[in-house]
Order: structure tokens, then sequence, then C-alpha cells
């Protein structure tokens, strides 16, 4: 009897198997640069989609790539029961979840900090140490500036907004000027 696996659920398998051999961070590093290079090339990313190269000479051309970056055997597996299970499209389509997903097991988030001007490095290290005792992880911080924030920040971690910008706080109290 065939077993359908979800990407989901190889996934979770690639996290698991990597937390158990303490591969965690190589794995993350592996996937990412596998994402970069397969955007980056056209070629490989044509080969790997393709219905016209058989599976074995897709296994084949992966393989040859994954040994020339020096992937770690965990993932190099992992990549090949993917394209064996025809997932590679969801695979890339699923990009962000799944660097997300090891950053989490990693113990990592990341940080998108908006302001509304730019902020000096003492000030996004200090973030970044409210942001790790608030989360109890990791923080690798995005910067963006958006002038129309007045001032203040706006720090966003996964799905939680930290929202302390003026335009903010002008908009709740107009909120409770503003007859009903």
């Amino acid at each position: 009897m065939a077993t359908v696996a979800t990407l989901r659920d190889l996934v979770s398998a690639l996290v698991d198997s990597a937390a158990d051999q303490s591969e965690l961070s190589g794995v993350r590093a592996n996937m990412e640069s596998f994402f970069e290079r397969v955007a980056d090339s056209s070629e490989l990313r044509d080969v790997l989609l393709s219905t016209v190269f058989s599976i074995e000479e897709k296994k084949a051309v992966l393989g040859d790539f994954l040994e020339a970056v020096s992937s770690l055997e965990i993932t190099r597996r992992f990549l090949l029961l993917v394209l064996e299970m025809e997932k590679v499209s969801a695979l890339l389509g699923s990009r962000e979840a799944v660097l997300a997903r090891l950053d989490e097991a990693v113990g990592k988030v990341t940080a998108e900090i908006t302001s509304a001007r730019d902020l000096s490095q003492n000030d996004v290290e200090r973030l970044s140490a409210a942001l790790r005792a608030a989360t109890g992880k990791t923080v690798e911080v995005s910067l963006k500036v958006d002038p129309s924030m007045i001032g203040g920040i706006k720090a966003q971690v996964g799905d939680k907004v930290y929202d302390n910008s003026v335009r903010t706080q002008l908009e709740r109290i107009r909120g409770v000027l503003s007859p009903s």
C-alpha cells in the first residue's frame, strides 16, 4: 500500500531527524542555500520541475548539485525524497514556511522593525535584546524605515506586533476623542 505524505509531513520529519542528529543549523543553512541556488538558476529549476526528464535524470542532476555545494547527508536524502514524491514545486513555493519551521526548531525568530528614521546600531542592539527577552529566542532583525510613522517603532515577530509608533498613538487618541 502506498503512503501519501504531505510536504508538511516531510518537513516535520526533516526537522525531527536534524534535531536528533544535532544538525538543525546545518540543515537550515543547506535549505537556504538550496532555495537561493534554485531561484538563481533557471536551468536547475527547469530540470527539477520538468516533465521531460526522467526521475533518474533529475536525481542525478540534484545529486551532483548537492555534492558540489557540500550538503549534509540528511539534507540530500530529504531533497531526493521530495523529488521522488514529486513535491519539488510545492517545496519551492513553501520556501518561507520551510525556513521559518527550521528557524523555529533552532530557536530563532525574525523581527521586522519599522521606524520613522534610521536607527543607530545601539538602538538596534537594545531592541534586539528586548525582543530576545520577550520571545526567549535568538532574534534576527530586519529593518525598515517608514517616515509616515512620525516617530516610535513597530516590531513584528511572527504574528505578534509590538506597536509603539506615534501614528498609532495618535489614531488611538483620535478614536477616544471622536464621537461614536
